[in-house]
């Protein structure tokens, strides 16, 4: 069982994991992981009683505000959530409630991993060929995660005992930026052309980064 904490004063993530307690309509129960974007939740782990859990959970899942450590925190309106559910042998119930990727529906997404030591970039490339249309190399890592800082297209969620961001992903000027960095020599030419059929999902056919890379 971790060690029981409202802070993490070492903020070292190899460190034992320590339990936040959560609070809704006078109900406790604690928190071993979350991730969130201001207020809402992107990613809450519950422990607790089994009774205690579901009582936690209903209030969050009918968006209402419950109190997570010093956090006031809802589900974000209008977005579908899914939920896992484990008994564990001890008797104590474990329900991770967490927000749905909205395919198609949205240029913001989330990205999350409980992996000890990634790096942002890591996450962000990882999310970007997940999500995005426009074809891209790990060798262009580095590039792709400055140049998304730079345009704030990536920020990081307030998270405990997981790693969480958030992406905005614009395929056109993501294309265009590669091309225009290929034809600068920013970028080394990974791909040949046949390999490279963008998605007309947004409406651009190989586009100028086809042009760039045949030179």
């Amino acid at each position: 069982m971790c060690p029981q904490s409202t802070d993490n004063p070492t903020g070292n993530d190899n460190a034992p994991c320590i339990l936040i307690p959560i609070e809704a309509e006078g109900v406790h129960v604690y928190a071993d992981a979350d991730a969130l974007d201001g207020q809402w939740v992107i990613f809450l782990s519950i422990a607790g009683h089994k009774d205690a859990v579901k009582a936690v959970s209903a209030t969050l899942l009918t968006n209402h505000w419950i109190n997570v450590g010093s956090h006031e925190i809802c589900l974000l309106p209008r977005t579908k959530y899914s939920t896992s559910v484990k008994a564990l042998p001890s008797g104590i119930v474990h329900t991770a409630i967490f927000i749905k990727n909205d395919l198609g529906q949205s240029q913001t997404y989330y990205a999350l991993t409980a992996r000890p030591e990634p790096t942002v970039s890591d996450l962000y490339f990882t999310a970007l060929i997940k999500h995005s249309a426009v074809p891209v190399h790990s060798g262009w890592k580095a590039w792709l995660y400055k140049r998304a800082v730079q345009r704030k297209e990536v920020e990081a969620l307030t998270a405990h005992g997981i790693h969480g961001i958030k992406i905005s992903l614009d395929d056109i000027s993501l294309a265009e930026d590669i091309s225009t960095a290929l034809k600068k020599g920013r970028l080394k030419r990974a791909f040949n052309n046949s390999l490279l059929p963008f998605s007309k999902t947004f409406g651009i056919s190989k586009l100028s980064v086809d042009r760039a890379w045949s030179k």
